[in-house]
């Protein structure tokens, strides 16, 4: 019996979706378009349907960079929360970790890594 509440809300949750979808069915567009089915990367459709082309390694070391820094910035919340229990310890673990990172920022920074000037690829 304690469960019934768990399962009204799932039973819920799945009848909401499936009357979502029939409206969406009943009032969506009917009209088909020649390129409805096409991939497309940023709203720029593609010139063919291959999706093995090659992409400068900038791209992937950039995005790298772009999670390192977001996994340094999710670490700083949780430590900012309990900061005033860590003390001094606390302060100097986060400081050599900021260091660390601002040596890799400037190491990559250093090497062209942040360069978005990248040579044209021929395809």
């Amino acid at each position: 019996m304690e469960y019934m509440a768990l399962l009204i809300f799932f039973g819920l949750m799945l009848a909401i979706a499936f009357v979502f979808v029939f409206v969406n069915t009943l009032l969506g567009p009917k009209s088909s378009e020649a390129l409805q089915d096409y991939p497309y990367e940023c709203g720029v459709p593609l010139y063919d349907k291959s999706a093995q082309s090659t992409f400068h390694q900038g791209y992937y070391l950039l995005g790298l960079l772009l999670l390192l820094f977001d996994i340094e910035a999710a670490f700083l919340f949780p430590w900012a929360v309990v900061y005033r229990y860590l003390g001094i310890f606390g302060f100097i673990e986060i400081f050599l970790f900021l260091l660390i990172l601002t040596y890799g920022l400037l190491y990559a920074w250093r090497r062209g890594a942040l360069n978005w000037q990248f040579e044209e690829e021929s395809l």
